[in-house]
């Protein structure tokens, strides 16, 4: 990272020209203080996008270089067509073979929408796009492409930034838990070349809660002046994202004086703060279970599979063929050619067993994401709000944000939660009167086809930005003195005493079994706010929040672990498809297990792998759910029951048997089994899996370890008192991806630690601790 001493702070000015004397056009002032965080100060937008596209360019060059080859469609042309592009690339989330990301984002990135997109965007956030690529061009050209890090060093791929690439990524961002996540079957899908039997859809393919597939979750805890020590709010957030690739966090802290005053963490590419806090009020985000996308099942021409029945007339699906540039490994490209077919309500895509083309049905996906360009419109209205009303009404109107729902405290003691994002708008009218019967059990699956007729498109609202949409004043909103949270969950429980319902399914849900996070971040509150978590006093502060959210406590274990001890009590081997397993010794270390997924904790990985079978089998349960006391229910193992127990210690047995496919000792403590990989050295990560752990770590077994992919990024924990915000904070993967820098590690060990850094806000905070100041222009 290029730096400039601080004693040279007021002189130094980085000018590219002479045009800089006469009024420079682009012009920030950036000041580093602790573990490299930038502090941007600008008259203007284009200011504040030349400073934030600078500074993240110092510390990220090359991930957000490779980024505009992946929106682009270019991999294939520069990294090869065959090569996997998964969570250990530079492009994250995208988890597809180059070939079909790159037909992908040339279709989702076809120039007319493009421009299309551009011309939406206000002037201000036009500045701001048009600021950042000029700032990372500029970072670019002052360091010269011999001396970039290693991994862009000279590399072909390497070209400027334009305000259109940042269109792009947008657009990537939003369709993140849309059309992305069918890349392939997207991009394979044509029509039948033989009659082939139509099957019914059998699984949940737009599903997009589960941990294990989907990579993006998070925690935030919103509390008000009953629950404080205080009277003011307080904020807790933990998004659980990749560690690797474009979604990593990067924080900043963004100042126009008398406009903007906002620090916190941001997503690349984004000039303006997507998580963070203002002088009055602090918010988070978690990934949200309302429907952006639904289905539709198109009933076919008998005589040509590219045509269907509207309800009213037969139509024909539209052809559009678009081409890649494809590495003919000699240093030279080849063109390759792929057919995309779409109906009126979306492109086609085939999911084999599942969702297939035959020659009766096709089945097209329609992703409101797709027509939503207002993603960084409503951020930069969030960042400039001066108090949460304000905040409320930029997310309620402009209604930009895609998946995510917005949990919010203020200086005043109110909490927010806001399920304010795109969603289809799909009444349970319409789920009734166009979900054909063989499809009617999908929904409680979170998958809504819909018959692909006329009258059953989504209802358009005047009172919503974009047709199809719902309309923000009838998406869930709550505000409380006490507390309000999420944890990827619908919006019923935000508060569970006082839950939301009435919803669209496709908006919330209700009376359906809660995730453990969900469950544990409610019994958080619950026992803080009645003194029962074994801390002083039954309010909180900033010195017992952390102790309660961080702690690692495995909520199954909390439920389950005095039932299972019992179970392990002479027990004898068990037969797996003909192998016997011997359980005593794995009995003995879950016995003794303390029931966190903390660093010396000897026996989690054996617990999750049980905890995970047993979750197959919910017959176990001596409590099963109940909508009327869900944070509670289901609970227990049924030990009177002869056949709950065998299918309970069979389950040890499989999981004994996974970590042996793994490689993974269950006797070592945690610390020398879950691990980040990083140049230099692995360092130990505490947590576990999101569906029991609120500290949400996702690994994948590599060569005898759990290695981190995903989970717990920028922890976030504000309060407030009579001065403005009192905020700490930590990246769990540190500032930068250069191998080189010194911030490419320093927070992911304070992490190990669980130390937290305190942020500083104020002038007076910031030139206490600033590192490096420098002014840059042209």
């Amino acid at each position: 990272m290029q730096k400039l001493s601080l004693c040279a702070a007021v002189g130094a000015t980085l000018m590219m020209s002479s045009a800089v004397a006469k009024s420079p056009r682009y012009e920030a002032e950036i000041t580093r203080t602790s573990y490299g965080v930038p502090h941007i100060k600008a008259k203007d937008e284009a200011g504040i996008g030349y400073g934030v596209g600078y500074a993240y360019a110092q510390d990220n060059v090359c991930m957000l270089a490779e980024e505009m080859v992946t929106v682009n469609g270019e991999r294939s042309k520069y990294f090869g067509a065959d090569v996997a592009n998964g969570p250990d690339v530079q492009s994250g989330v995208i988890f597809a073979l180059n070939r079909n990301s790159d037909f992908y984002f040339k279709w989702l990135n076809q120039p007319s929408l493009v421009n299309a997109a551009w011309k939406e965007q206000t002037s201000e956030v036009k500045a701001l796009l048009q600021g950042y690529a000029r700032g990372f061009n500029r970072f670019v050209a002052d360091t010269g492409r011999a001396n970039l890090p290693v991994a862009c060093r000279n590399a072909t791929w390497l070209r400027d930034l334009t305000e259109l690439d940042l269109i792009k990524l947008m657009r990537r961002y939003a369709a993140a838990a849309g059309t992305a996540q069918f890349i392939d079957a997207l991009v394979t899908a044509k029509p039948p070349v033989a009659t082939r039997t139509t099957r019914d859809a059998t699984a949940p393919v737009l599903d997009n809660d589960d941990p294990d597939r989907q990579s993006l979750a998070s925690n935030a805890i919103a509390l008000g002046k009953d629950a404080t020590w205080n009277g003011r709010g307080v904020l807790f957030g933990n998004p659980h994202f990749p560690w690797n690739g474009i979604m990593r966090f990067y924080q900043m802290h963004l100042t126009i004086p008398g406009k903007i005053d906002v620090m916190g963490a941001s997503l690349s590419g984004f000039p303006v703060v997507n998580i963070g806090f203002t002088q009055h009020f602090a918010w988070s985000h978690t990934v949200n279970r309302s429907k952006s996308a639904t289905l539709y099942a198109l009933k076919l021409d008998a005589t040509d599979p590219t045509k269907y029945w509207d309800g009213k007339r037969t139509r024909s699906l539209v052809k559009q063929t678009l081409s890649i540039d494809v590495s003919d490994g000699n240093g030279g490209t080849k063109q390759e050619s792929r057919e995309f077919w779409s109906s009126e309500f979306g492109p086609v895509l085939h999911v084999p067993g599942q969702f297939e083309w035959s020659a009766t049905t096709a089945y097209s996906l329609r992703d409101a994401n797709f027509e939503n360009n207002r993603a960084v419109a409503t951020w930069y209205a969030m960042n400039k709000a001066r108090s949460i009303d304000e905040l409320q009404k930029a997310t309620q109107t402009i209604l930009g944000i895609p998946w995510v729902n917005t949990i919010a405290a203020d200086d005043r003691g109110n909490a927010l939660f806001a399920g304010h994002a795109v969603v289809a708008n799909v009444s349970s009218e319409m789920l009734q009167r166009c979900v054909d019967e063989k499809y009617q059990p999908l929904i409680k699956r979170r998958t809504i086809v819909l018959r692909g007729e006329e009258s059953c498109r989504w209802e358009k609202s005047a009172k919503a930005p974009q047709d199809g949409i719902v309309p923000g004043d009838r998406l869930p909103t709550l505000r409380r003195t006490d507390y309000v949270q999420n944890a990827n969950d619908s919006a019923w429980l935000a508060n569970a005493s006082a839950p939301l319902v009435g919803f669209s399914p496709l908006i919330s849900d209700q009376d359906y079994e809660q995730a453990a996070r969900t469950r544990l971040g409610i019994q958080i509150v619950d026992d803080r706010l009645q003194g029962k978590d074994g801390l002083p006093g039954n309010k909180f502060d900033l010195s017992n929040l952390p102790q309660v959210t961080f702690n690692n406590r495995v909520h199954t274990a909390m439920i389950l672990k005095d039932d299972l001890n019992q179970v392990c009590k002479n027990v004898e081997p068990v037969t797996i498809d003909s192998k016997q397993v011997d359980v005593q010794d794995a009995c003995s270390v879950f016995v003794a297990w303390n029931g966190t997924a903390e660093l010396d904790s000897v026996g989690y990985p054996l617990a999750k792998e049980w905890f995970d079978e047993l979750r197959k089998v919910p017959q176990v349960f001596a409590v099963p759910f109940n909508a009327a006391d869900p944070v509670n229910t289901p609970r227990g193992v049924k030990h009177d029951d002869a056949a709950s127990v065998q299918t309970v210690k069979q389950g040890l047995a499989r999981a004994i048997l996974t970590l042996q496919k793994q490689s993974i000792d269950f006797h070592k403590p945690l610390r020398d089994v879950q691990k980040i990989k990083r140049d230099g050295g692995d360092i130990p990560v505490h947590g576990g899996v999101g569906r029991d752990v609120y500290n949400a770590i996702h690994p994948l077994p590599e060569g005898g370890l759990w290695s981190v992919k995903h989970g717990t990024s920028y922890l976030q924990m504000v309060g407030f008192d009579d001065n403005g915000p009192v905020a700490k904070g930590l990246l769990a993967y540190s500032q930068s991806t250069d191998p080189a820098s010194p911030h490419y590690v320093d927070q992911t060990l304070l992490f190990e630690k669980k130390q937290w850094q305190t942020l500083p806000f104020t002038a007076e905070q910031i030139r206490a601790d600033a590192k490096s100041s420098a002014r840059i222009a042209e």
